[in-house]
Order: C-alpha cells, then structure tokens, then sequence
C-alpha cells in the first residue's frame, strides 16, 4: 500500500482521489449473508466465484460469512488464493498444456484444488502431473448444460470420461459441473424457472447416470449470481458458485434481475463543464471497463445525469434539470456496467463503512491470466 493510500484510512470517502472503485465492506457483507444464507436454506453449499474481485481479503470475509471455499477462472488466481491461505479452490475451466497441470499439482501440497475437465486428454496430462509429483488431483467432469462453450455433449462423453479418470493413478473424480450462463438475463420469471430448470436437468441427469455406472459424484456445481435463486431448490444440486452478487453492478441488478444491494461503486470528478448541458468525467473506460452489449455506467443518486460515452480517460455525461448543478471537481459515483469487466483494470478498492474508508484492499490476483 503506497503512503498516498495509507493516509486515506479514517477519511471520509469522498475524500479519495478520483477515479477510486469503492466497495462498501457493509452492503458486501449483507450480500454475502443472503446469498449464503438462501442457499443453506436450500441444502447448497455456497462457493463463490472470484474472478471479479480477485482478492484473498474478501474470499476470507465471504468464508466467513459461510462459503466453503472459492472458484477461480483461471490456474494463476488459484495459486494466488492458495498463497494467501484459502485452502479450498475450484478452477472451473481447463488446463492445455502440461506445464499447467504441473502448477495445479504442486497446489495439492498446500490445499484441496479442484480443476474442470471435459476430454480424456485433459485425464491423461492430470494423471502423468499427479504422478509426478506424488499427488491426487481432483477433477469435476464439465457438462455443458447449453452455453455452448465446454463441456462434455452427452452422458456417453461423461461416462468415458469417468472411466478413464476411474482406471488413471494419482486422480479421483470428485463431481460434475455446469453453467447456464446463458440464461441468466431470461426472462419473464417463469420462462427463466422453466428454461434454468431443463438446463439444469442434464447436470444432474448426467451425475445420476454416472452414480448408476458405480462412479462417486460427491459434487454436482453450477452458476451463478444472475440464476440462483432459480437453481437453488432444483434436486440434485450441491452447490452454486454465485459471487458476483457480493459486488452488484448494472448487469446483475437490470438485465438479469438480482435484487442485491450496490457494494462497488467508482468515485471520479467532474473535470470540465460544456455549453448546452454536458459535463466531463475523469474516468472512462480504462477506469470503468466496457463491453460489448454490457450497459455503461448509471449515475448514482443524480436522476438527472446520464452517461453518453465513455472514451479511455474520460466519460462524457448529460445534465438535465435545474437540481443538477454540477462544477468542476463535483464528485460523481458511477455504478458499473459489469463488475468483472471493471475491477480486472485496478490493483486495489477502496473499502468503506458508513462512508469512512477502513481499509485499502488488494487484489493481487489481478492479471494472472495463465
């Protein structure tokens, strides 16, 4: 933490210096409670997904609060999360070459990490690592439910899979995983129900088939902020991955429907006034990400300022209304548009209670992307 970030810790929060991503540590947690607590009372374990956030602090405070462990997209976030003492890790993707499943096994010296596989190849590699470094490597067989990005095809393409887990040293099959990530923005509610449900279906359907071939399927996974409360009461499930929902954002909230509160926000400042109602922002989309399809930022708390544009340094706002007396240096926060889009672009958020900053929170699994 440089001196600059340090000398924050006590001030209010307005006080930072713009552009700053914000996270009330306050919201977070109540977040966090619901979600594990909704899905407890629905028999599910709760692992929630890191790839957002990309800091050991919060995964500890989400443990805390009643996760069993993390999931992590990539191998490089795993090794982070395990450095810094998490010591129950999913990789929900798949590792290429054998220098990756080399990694993953030193891993299972110091933790239990769990990684996604969907073809024999990736059994054979896991295998050869394992025994190379006298280890057991976990694996969750991947069922592609219908996203259409991996996983196995059919419960033939599963069987084959277990079995040559089954009939390989130093690997166990720990479960199978899905994700209906493609239904997350679906909607009205019941068509969501009905299509999260027979997606859902050919998870389980493929975990009971394996159980009828004399395979051990002690996990069955799935998704995801924007659909557990429509997965959570489906039969055969054990747990859900949701951990975005800690954070909120545009995409969680409008287009998938998730009624949680906003945690992350960024503070930036007006740095130029313009004739005919437009005003000029410090943070564009080096600051605020921007994808494709994905919303931009909303204005938080100023119902008559609207974000046109964003370019890389800067966001170009609308102002409206003869309550919107905007000057430069008028602080601004800005909801954003999809949270992982947004935090994979800074090294630290600033954490808040009651709009006094408590602390600085790293996220040094940031960029670690192989």
């Amino acid at each position: 933490m440089t001196e600059a970030l340090e000398k924050l810790i006590g001030q209010p929060v307005e006080s930072a210096d713009t552009p700053a991503p914000l996270l009330d540590l306050d919201a977070f947690e109540r977040n966090a409670t619901y979600v594990a607590g909704f899905l407890k009372e629905h028999g599910l374990l709760w692992r929630p997904h890191v790839k957002a956030h990309k800091s050991p602090q919060l995964a500890r405070l989400q443990l805390k609060l009643g996760a069993v462990g993390v999931t992590c997209a990539k191998l490089g976030e795993a090794e982070v999360m395990v450095a810094h003492g998490i010591r129950n890790v999913l990789i929900a993707n798949h590792l290429s070459t054998p220098l990756k499943w080399a990694r993953a096994a030193a891993l299972q010296r110091e933790a239990q990490v769990i990684v996604c596989v969907d073809d024999r190849e990736h059994v054979r590699m896991a295998s050869a690592a394992a025994a190379n470094a006298d280890v057991q490597i976990p694996l969750l067989i991947e069922v592609d439910i219908g996203m259409g990005r991996a996983g196995v095809q059919s419960g033939a393409d599963a069987l084959a899979v277990a079995d040559d887990i089954a009939n390989s040293t130093g690997i166990w099959l720990a479960g199978v995983m899905g994700y209906e990530g493609h239904l997350l923005t679906t909607w009205p509610p019941d068509e969501k129900h009905a299509r999260c449900s027979r997606a859902l279906a050919i998870l389980t359907d493929a975990a009971a088939d394996l159980r009828t071939a004399g395979h051990d399927v002690g996990i069955v996974s799935s998704g995801g902020t924007g659909s557990f409360e429509f997965t959570a009461h489906l039969p055969g499930l054990t747990e859900i991955q949701a951990g975005g929902g800690c954070l909120m954002d545009r995409f969680y909230a409008e287009d998938c429907h998730v009624d949680l509160e906003q945690a992350l926000t960024v503070l930036t400042a007006v740095v130029s006034i313009q004739a005919a109602g437009r005003a000029v922002i410090d943070a564009g989309f080096k600051t605020c990400g921007n994808l494709k399809g994905f919303s931009l930022p909303r204005v938080l708390g100023r119902p008559g300022v609207t974000m046109l544009a964003l370019s890389a340094e800067h966001g170009i706002l609308e102002v409206q209304g003869p309550d919107e007396q905007l000057r430069i240096g008028t602080r601004i926060r800005l909801v954003p548009g999809y949270s992982d889009a947004m935090l994979v672009l800074h090294d630290h958020l600033i954490g808040y209670r009651a709009d006094r900053i408590t602390e600085v929170i790293a996220m040094p699994a940031r960029g670690r992307l192989t």
